[in-house]
């Protein structure tokens, strides 16, 4: 049986791998992980994610990085996988891109040229079909059509770094911080944990904390 009980964890984490980079991030993983090898021995804990201080319009959407790539889960149908190769070949295709950009402009392109380079591109671009920068990008997309008060849901990525994952979190990564503004939160996970990302009542809840939005312009 899986454990049941209530947790909170690293509610300010994101600022934190801003901050410190992700070899600091890395070792709170291991870190993370050696605390639980007790827990591990006992068997799955099953983890729910929620926003802490969020709208109730507000989903976190979920992204497993793992050793072999990321599992996005989105709010319909089943998870779609990418694997780590895939998403080397995406931040190869992202980069050719940014300096495509630059080269059309003359100049190196600022942080919100490069957005609004990256949101008029990235549907066109044949190399970025069935990727996960363009399932991203139709995410933030959705956060910005019609007026705040009038938009049903928001989505919001949160990344569950596994210990083996961090190679998939620092792809996944590049792409967000490149081609979006959608606000990220990041959270260790212990091997032993598996989302319950359907779940209704969660059997553990592990809670992220809620970024607010990014000024878009």
């Amino acid at each position: 049986m899986s454990p049941r009980s209530t947790l909170t964890l690293f509610p300010l984490l994101s600022i934190m791998v801003a901050a410190m980079g992700t070899l600091a991030f890395l070792a709170m993983v291991l870190v993370m992980q050696q605390g639980h090898e007790e827990h591990a021995k006992a068997g799955e804990v099953l983890v729910h994610i929620a926003l802490d201080h969020a709208p109730p319009k507000a989903i976190p959407l979920a992204i497993e990085c793992r050793a072999e790539g990321v599992l996005l889960h989105e709010q319909a149908g089943p998870p779609r996988f990418f694997s780590s190769e895939r998403l080397r070949r995406e931040v190869m295709v992202v980069k050719d891109l940014r300096e495509r950009g630059a080269g059309q402009a003359g100049a190196s392109l600022t942080r919100d040229q490069e957005w609004l380079f990256f949101k008029a591109v990235i549907e066109r671009d044949p190399r970025l079909k069935d990727t996960l920068t363009l399932a991203l990008h139709l995410i933030e997309m959705s956060n910005l059509k019609g007026s705040p008060k009038a938009r049903p849901n928001e989505f919001y990525p949160v990344l569950l770094v596994y210990p083996d994952g961090v190679d998939a979190y620092e792809l996944t990564s590049f792409l967000m911080e490149l081609t979006s503004r959608l606000p990220v939160e990041a959270e260790p996970m212990s091997t032993n944990w598996t989302l319950a990302a359907t779940s209704p009542v969660a059997p553990r809840e592990f809670r992220s904390a809620w970024l607010g939005e990014r000024g878009h312009p």
